[in-house]
């Protein structure tokens, strides 16, 4: 009989064994299938993405070409306006439109410093008034150099 209580309990053992394994497995499907339910969510999103960017891109791109097309018209007109004005009869006619060196000459116009910084602080209290950002710090800076103060 007693190699009958052995067969027992070493069958008893192998259930038991396969029980556990039985539940880990369950466990683990568990798992994989939150995993699977939150790949799939991550996957939704991504082709989102995917489908956002490739609007994008191709919107940047049409952008992109215009403006190459409207630098390349832009070079062209340079290159002609820079064949039209070295031209020799544009030559000629600048020659005779512009005064020549012999005639021009120059006035010196004075001005007052204190003036024009009287001024210019009048013009930048005016505009520091009329912010809308509390102290404009750019505004109180011009201030403060205007006056000859230093910031303290």
């Amino acid at each position: 009989m007693s190699a009958k209580t052995k067969e027992v309990e070493a069958l008893t053992a192998s259930i038991e064994a396969k029980t556990k394994q039985i539940g880990e497995l369950g466990v683990s499907i568990v798992q994989m299938k939150a995993d699977l339910s939150d790949t799939e969510a991550a996957l939704a999103q991504d082709q989102k993405f995917l489908a956002e960017l490739k609007t994008s891109c191709s919107t940047k791109t049409a952008e992109w070409e215009e403006r190459s097309k409207t630098r390349a018209e832009e070079l062209v007109a340079l290159a002609e306006t820079i064949k039209v004005l070295n031209d020799d009869e544009a030559l000629e006619l600048f020659k005779k439109t512009l005064p020549s060196a012999a005639s021009a000459s120059f006035v010196q116009v004075g001005t007052n410093t204190s003036a024009l910084r009287a001024r210019a602080l009048t013009v930048v209290r005016e505009a520091r008034r009329r912010s809308t950002r509390e102290g404009a710090p750019g505004l109180d800076l011009l201030v403060l150099a205007l006056t000859g103060r230093r910031a303290s």
